[in-house]
């Protein structure tokens, strides 16, 4: 209704200017009818030719009238277009652009999701001890004489390292021994006199102690003498030396540190409700952290009886049972410590999980587009993670390419990686 009104309206000024025209034309011929009717009455063959002629003027300008009522009927209906934001042409460029744009397939790899037994490990990060490790310090003053090892270096139990001055030391103990020889000479002639009943019993005892004091001087001076020689407390390896020939020590001072790298130790450190399961003797595996794709063999040799109370964790120490090339005192590591086995349950590679906060999903595929869904995990194995809800066996999720995807998405699917193929294959045959 409202768009005949506005048809209407628009039609209006086109008909009072049709109508004007058709009144112009009318009144000329009547001026032309008038002059002949005034005049001279001309044949009448001119007047039918004037009538013929003003026939003819009304019939094109109805035809013009006609064509030009068309138009702004036409012009009518687009108006209210041409009255809104920018016109026709404006309209229509708007409505291309709320078009939704067709998106292109985005290239994923795939996987299925599959059955089989999967190990539940705990795990954590530790660094590398040593079983032994010393510092060596100076336990007198004296200058350094002598160095004999340097960084890297070998040594067995009771091997030199270095020599102090000692010069000191054995001017004293010298003059400890001559004292010890006089009051070894005393006693023995007070023991005489005393078997001859010549000297008292408090003589022979005075002597006695005389003697016994010297003695104990003359080995602390040669104790103190002892400490000029710098020994390897146990066999291993010198990884640090830090002073220099001819430098003056004092007592404290580090001098050089031995370790041996044999066993080598992990202590990490469990929640109470976790190491609740850890005992000594289980498996562990301890990789490096740079290449948790070598692994070395070990197992658990500690489990402390106290949990920390400011952390609520309990030390576990775990022993390396065999050498890995690159695991040396302080390397960081990981390990894992096998505690169960859950036997055939649902699992995916860990590169399928999309973490967010709190929750876990991953992209199912459905014919060429994907599903996001909220999945609950359970063990993990390596690469292997458990799903206990969201996901059914013959499944398939996304591995590669999450990043770019959201529900109904369309998707292309890649082929994988040779290497990645037969990884992802030796792995589903080893479940």
């Amino acid at each position: 209704m409202a768009c005949r009104k506005k048809t209407t309206l628009a039609l209006g000024p086109v008909l009072a200017l049709a109508i004007l025209v058709l009144a112009l034309s009318a009144s000329s011929c009547g001026r032309d009818d008038g002059g002949s009717a005034s005049g001279a009455p001309g044949p009448r063959s001119a007047s039918a030719g004037v009538r013929a002629d003003s026939a003819g003027t009304r019939d094109s300008l109805a035809a013009e009238t006609a064509a030009i009522s068309d138009s702004a009927a036409a012009d009518s209906t687009k108006a209210p277009q041409s009255r809104g934001k920018g016109g026709f042409l404006n309209a229509l460029f708007k409505r291309h652009k709320e078009e939704p744009k067709k998106r292109e397939a985005v290239p994923v790899e795939l996987v299925e999701v599959t059955r089989g037994d999967v190990p539940y490990y705990l795990t954590g990060t530790a660094t590398l001890e040593p079983e032994k490790q010393a510092d060596i310090l100076a336990k007198i003053q004296g200058e350094i004489l002598e160095i004999r090892v340097e960084e890297g270096d070998w040594v067995a139990e009771g091997q030199l390292l270095a020599v102090l001055d000692g010069a000191a030391q054995e001017v004293a103990v010298e003059e400890a021994q001559a004292r010890l020889h006089k009051l070894e000479l005393d006693l023995e002639r007070v023991r005489a006199l005393h078997g001859d009943q010549l000297a008292s019993d408090k003589d022979l005892h005075d002597a006695e102690s005389n003697y016994e004091q010297a003695e104990a001087q003359r080995k602390a001076v040669q104790l103190q003498l002892s400490y000029t020689r710098i020994l390897s407390p146990f066999a291993g390896q010198v990884t640090a030396r830090t002073v220099d020939r001819g430098q003056t020590v004092s007592p404290g001072t580090r001098l050089f540190t031995v370790v041996d790298p044999q066993p080598l130790l992990a202590r990490i450190h469990l929640p109470e409700r976790e190491a609740a399961r850890i005992h000594p003797g289980q498996q562990v595996w301890i990789s490096p952290d740079t290449e948790v794709h070598r692994e070395a063999p070990g197992e658990v040799t500690l489990v402390s009886p106290m949990v920390d109370a400011r952390t609520g964790t309990v030390k576990i120490t775990c022993q390396l049972s065999a050498s890995l090339d690159g695991l040396r005192p302080g390397s960081f590591v990981r390990t894992r410590i096998a505690t169960e086995t859950h036997r055939d349950v649902l699992a995916v590679p860990k590169r399928a999980l999309v973490p967010e906060g709190a929750e876990t999903y991953v992209y199912r595929a459905v014919a060429d587009s994907v599903l996001k869904v909220l999945v609950d995990v359970g063990a993990t194995a390596e690469d292997l993670v458990e799903v206990t809800e969201g996901l059914e066996a013959g499944d398939r999720v996304v591995l590669v390419g999450q990043g770019a995807l959201k529900t109904g998405s369309k998707i292309r699917e890649i082929a994988r990686e040779p290497e990645v193929a037969a990884a992802a294959d030796s792995l589903h045959e080893a479940l």
